[in-house]
């Protein structure tokens, strides 16, 4: 067989450690002096596009609009994020959400956190969408399918080019399925296998995959399987 990918795990952990990046300007947070950690496993820099995972010491952050549309998967630890009308949203590990670009918030961490993450700074045109007004808190125990694949998509950002689903599987086979968007994909219950063409990859509860756009695999799920899947769609 011919191999038609390169299929990539995440190590929470960085393929041979985080390394420490560059110092947040002290002078511009609340509070703290944040040390922080990461790993990138892909980046397309004149895109503003990034994936991978990062690790930060306690920092509270201005109130301000955010700067890149953001999805993150918490590994560890906890935050708030406060909105401009004084409510609070919760984050703990377990949890994902997205931060729409330009969407006036504060981060606030009382402690060690590590998440994995997409980024995309890219344009923001103008756009109606509910997902853009709102930090979103996708539903991680729904959809749940048995025998059919369910999909839901809780955050699509204003170029229409970034977007986050939540889908349910049951026992599915795709043979040469092709990624129309870079993937990153988390098993959140059940398993996920895709085969290069020259071995078969598994993916259990807890375990990340990615796939680059264009990449061709076959894709195999068990029954029960849900996926939390973040997507950016690069112009050809």
């Amino acid at each position: 067989m011919t191999k038609t990918t390169n299929i990539l795990r995440f190590d929470y952990n960085g393929s041979n450690g985080l390394e420490e990046w560059e110092q947040m300007d002290y002078d511009s947070l609340v509070s703290g002096k944040p040390v922080q950690h990461g790993h990138l496993y892909h980046e397309i820099s004149e895109q503003g596009y990034m994936v991978g995972v990062w690790d930060c010491t306690a920092f509270t952050d201005q109130m301000m609009p955010y700067t890149v549309d953001e999805y993150m998967l918490f590994l560890e630890g906890e935050l708030t994020m406060l909105l401009p009308n004084g409510a609070e949203i919760e984050i703990k590990a377990g949890d994902a959400f997205i931060i729409p670009k330009g969407f006036e918030c504060q981060w606030k961490q009382t402690s060690f956190v590590r998440k994995i993450f997409m980024i995309l700074d890219g344009e923001v045109p103008d756009a109606e969408n509910a997902s853009l007004k709102r930090i979103t808190v996708p539903n991680l125990a729904q959809p749940d399918s048995a025998d059919v694949t369910m999909s839901r998509r809780d955050f699509l950002n204003a170029a229409g080019n970034m977007c986050v689903e939540v889908q349910g599987h049951g026992v599915v086979a795709q043979m040469g399925r092709t990624s129309d968007a870079n993937e990153l994909i988390t098993v959140l219950e059940g398993s996920l296998q895709l085969d290069d063409g020259e071995m078969a990859h598994v993916f259990n509860t807890g375990d990340t995959a990615y796939l680059p756009q264009g990449d061709v695999v076959d894709w195999k799920t068990s029954a029960g399987t849900r996926l939390i899947v973040a997507s950016y769609t690069s112009p050809e």
